[in-house]
């Protein structure tokens, strides 16, 4: 009686031991996701330069984006450039953030790299594209491009390319930078006066930027540029290594300048993007 009863009892703490067994909390996984900060544009349909909205505060500027341009010919000098510069600021702070934003996965996942620690298949994802996009093979190369400049200097090759929005390629097809194209065929073109070339035709002013800093960032003409710029964010040493732009090479350096020095167009090189239209995107 006394044995049945001993067994008994072992038999109950061994159920108590296999249905309690201390739980091992594991280490939490990674999400396979990368977060990214995103700016959400408003766009504007132009009728009038005076629809132009102000950038009252360069800490803060609204996301606008202008789909459809006017000729700003009509107004005086310096109300003209000041229309110019609230037209164009919007579109080149989003496309910065945009750069920013990407460099810095980009330097999160080189860090993992350089402490040999596996990369997410997202992040692998997220690399392998920019490799393709901006047409290289390694982070380092990559991170040579995929940077932002000072917006000084965009304003002014705008204020040049357009004739502080005058010229018609501005007008009729929100070329702001005159960038050219031979590819006749395509959809997205205007044609030169006089020439057998065209310019390339853009929905709204956040494209032309988009393409323009494609250029910047990719063209083997701007390597100098894009070394130095890792260097230094002044836009007067910079604008040194813009001369292959165009074919006035130095003399188009020295106009830079001018209307950078002139204009005082640096004041904007801290303007900020409002943070209540950014938003949190997830990439999968």
């Amino acid at each position: 009686m006394l044995f049945t009863v001993f067994l008994a009892y072992i038999m109950y703490l061994g159920w108590i031991i296999f249905f309690y067994q201390p739980v091992v909390e594991k280490e939490p996984k990674e999400e396979n996701v990368i977060f990214i900060q995103k700016v959400k544009p408003i766009y504007v349909e132009l009728t009038t330069p005076y629809g132009i909205l102000p950038v009252e505060n360069c800490d803060s500027v609204n996301p606008y984006v202008y789909t459809k341009v006017v000729s700003l010919k009509s107004l005086p000098v310096r109300e003209r450039k000041k229309r110019f510069i609230s037209l164009m600021l919007p579109s080149i702070l989003i496309k910065n953030f945009q750069l920013d934003q990407e460099r810095k996965i980009i330097l999160k996942i080189k860090e993992k790299l350089e402490n040999n620690q596996e990369i997410l298949s997202v992040e692998d994802k997220f690399l392998s594209g920019m490799f393709e996009k901006y047409k290289v093979e390694n982070i380092n190369d990559l991170l040579k491009r995929l940077n932002t400049s000072p917006v000084s200097i965009i304003l002014a090759q705008a204020a040049i390319e357009s004739g502080w929005g005058t010229s018609r390629f501005f007008v009729e097809a929100n070329n702001v930078f005159g960038v050219w194209t031979f590819n006749k065929n395509s959809p997205h073109i205007i044609k030169a006066k006089h020439s057998n070339a065209y310019l390339k035709k853009y929905d709204n002013i956040l494209q032309a930027v988009d393409d323009y800093y494609y250029s910047i960032n990719v063209g083997w003409a701007y390597e100098n540029f894009r070394l130095v710029r890792l260097q230094t964010d002044d836009p007067l040493l910079l604008t040194n290594h813009l001369e292959k732009y165009s074919i006035l090479r130095k003399q188009y350096v020295q106009r830079l300048k001018s209307i950078i020095v002139s204009n005082n167009l640096q004041k904007y090189d801290n303007c900020r993007i409002n943070p209540d239209f950014v938003y949190t995107a997830v990439l999968r």
